[in-house]
């Protein structure tokens, strides 16, 4: 397969290149990459200024190129100008944090495989909570069964996988096929002199989770895929407004 590999951790991150590791020894990988980080900019799109890219040579002999625009712009930058041609799949990630729950909606990661839906390509979201610095195990794992879930995923690209994988891999009880669950944050916000105010916080996931959700498994130590479609319809809620006279 052609597969055109994004991320939203930048163009220098370990799980990006780890990903491209295990794929290129199947399948021909391009990829293009923001040129800094861009965790939590969602579907955001660039308007406003111009986009530049430049190609960036790493060890081994791969190119890469880095864009100054979102992980969404490197997918629809990355196959109208730098590719000129729709891949096969694209791959988003490996995230360095995991993407579960109501994560998604704020998620780089995710939405740059949603952005390849709008494109009629198929793709892949892949996070890891990473805390011992190896994406082997999460690279080598999307690259063996790639081909599988590029093939299970509709031909009308209106929904991508959403993997997730907990740390340690030690522990890992197997991999579950998952809802997207609840998780909502405790934020806070810290001002810094001169600077301003900066939104930290934790994770805090609702006690209501369906236990099959793609929340309450990685926190019990599954790795998950999750379907997630990208067309937000509430056909239910639709068919009782055509009921309505307004």
């Amino acid at each position: 397969m052609k597969i055109l590999l994004v991320n939203d951790d930048g163009v220098y991150a370990p799980g990006l290149h780890a990903m491209a590791d295990a794929l290129c020894k199947d399948h021909e990988v391009f990829i293009v990459a923001p040129d800094r980080e861009q965790s939590g900019c969602g579907h955001s799109l660039t308007f406003h200024q111009p986009l530049n890219f430049a190609p960036v040579s790493f060890d081994g002999g791969r190119t890469a190129y880095s864009l100054h625009g979102t992980p969404a712009d490197c997918v629809k930058f990355g196959i109208d100008v730098i590719l000129g041609f729709k891949p096969d799949l694209v791959v988003s990630g490996i995230n360095n944090t995991c993407n579960i729950g109501t994560d998604i909606v704020y998620s780089g990661t995710v939405n740059a495989a949603l952005e390849a839906c709008l494109h009629k390509v198929k793709a892949i979201a892949v996070s890891y909570d990473n805390t011992d610095g190896d994406y082997a195990y999460v690279a080598k794992f999307v690259a063996r069964n790639a081909a599988l879930l590029a093939d299970m995923l509709p031909a009308d690209c209106n929904t991508v996988f959403n993997l997730n994988f907990p740390c340690p891999q030690k522990d890992l009880k197997g991999v579950r096929i998952a809802r997207t669950g609840d998780r909502f944050y405790h934020d806070e916000y810290q001002f810094v002199p001169g600077k301003g105010y900066f939104i930290t916080g934790h994770p805090v996931s609702a006690e209501d989770n369906d236990p099959e959700s793609d929340v309450v498994l990685c926190e019990q130590g599954w790795a998950t895929v999750a379907p997630v479609r990208v067309y937000l319809n509430d056909d239910a809620l639709w068919s009782r407004l055509k009921e309505v006279r307004f």
